[in-house]
């Protein structure tokens, strides 16, 4: 059985959020916080990070689960509303940093069909590094979509 207590770098990255030393820090909705990932598959890709951290979706009682899933479809709506995305991504797999965070990611009509139809991990292999000031137009279009 995994040690649900253990700390990992999604309790970093909500304690930097709370602090405002996150400049991919887009907005905090009532579960948790979006962020740009630092990381990208496509552009807009977000991250979405409970607060209070948790193990897993399943360690969340039914309401804040519903909430949970509420928030994260939000993330989407905005990334449609303001990057025009076909379609939008969900992946929620806590593998690798064993804490749920949810990957919102935005898909593209004009990408090539035989990318378009994988999972993005799939069709783009290594995701982008992005630094924040390189995004710094699209933080603000979607700080202002959620204010």
């Amino acid at each position: 059985m995994p040690d649900k207590s253990h700390r990992t770098a999604i309790h970093d990255l909500v304690e930097s959020a709370r602090a405002g030393n996150n400049e991919f820090v887009v907005a905090k909705l009532e579960t948790g916080w979006v962020a740009l990932a630092g990381e990208a598959f496509t552009q807009g890709h977000c991250v979405f990070w409970p607060d209070p951290v948790v193990f897993s979706l399943n360690d969340l009682n039914e309401e804040m689960r519903m909430k949970y899933s509420r928030d994260v479809a939000r993330v989407g709506d905005a990334l449609i509303a303001v990057l025009g995305a076909y379609r939008i991504n969900y992946e929620t797999m806590c593998n690798v940093t064993q804490s749920l965070h949810t990957h919102i990611i935005p898909r593209y009509a004009e990408e090539p069909d035989e990318l378009r139809r994988e999972r993005p991990a799939v069709a783009y292999r290594i995701p982008k590094k992005i630094a924040p000031h390189e995004e710094r137009d699209l933080i603000k279009k979607l700080k202002t979509y959620f204010a």
